[in-house]
């Protein structure tokens, strides 16, 4: 459940979390309800609010000036100058810094990579954009 917020080409775009996983956040609220049977066990809610925090801060902005990745505590930017390049790790994009580092930048998926060129301002080369793949269709018996 991913989503970005594409923008206009000088603010940049937004990966995000989609908001409808709020609604699995309501979901463990209720869930959390039913084990919450005395009032020290009230502290069990602090997990639907951790995921709703999860939910709400985590994400990856891409603009002209760099990235910017959020995540549940802190939020680190990294201007264009200092990245020396992009790297996929299985279903996870780093973004490597000139001092060796990796940086991971949640919610942007390899089918996010043209995008994310997109809105670089031109500091990550242009990528195609990715084809959709469409489960196969279950043959009729006749």
């Amino acid at each position: 459940m991913l989503v970005s917020d594409e923008r206009s080409a000088e603010s940049g775009t937004r990966f995000a979390i989609a908001r409808p996983a709020y609604f699995a956040v309501g979901l463990l609220a209720v869930g959390t309800t039913a084990l919450v049977q005395r009032p020290a066990l009230l502290v069990l809610y602090l997990i639907p609010l951790a995921a709703a925090l999860y939910v709400a801060r985590t994400s990856t902005s891409v603009d002209a000036d760099g990235l910017t990745v959020r995540a549940m505590f802190g939020r680190r930017t990294l201007p264009w100058a200092e990245v020396r390049g992009l790297s996929v790790s299985g279903n996870a994009i780093y973004a490597v810094a000139t001092d060796g580092a990796a940086l991971r930048l949640p919610c942007v998926r390899v089918s996010d990579l043209a995008r994310l060129s997109r809105s670089s301002g031109g500091h990550v080369p242009e990528m195609i954009e990715a084809t959709p793949k469409y489960a196969p269709q279950a043959q009729r018996r006749r």
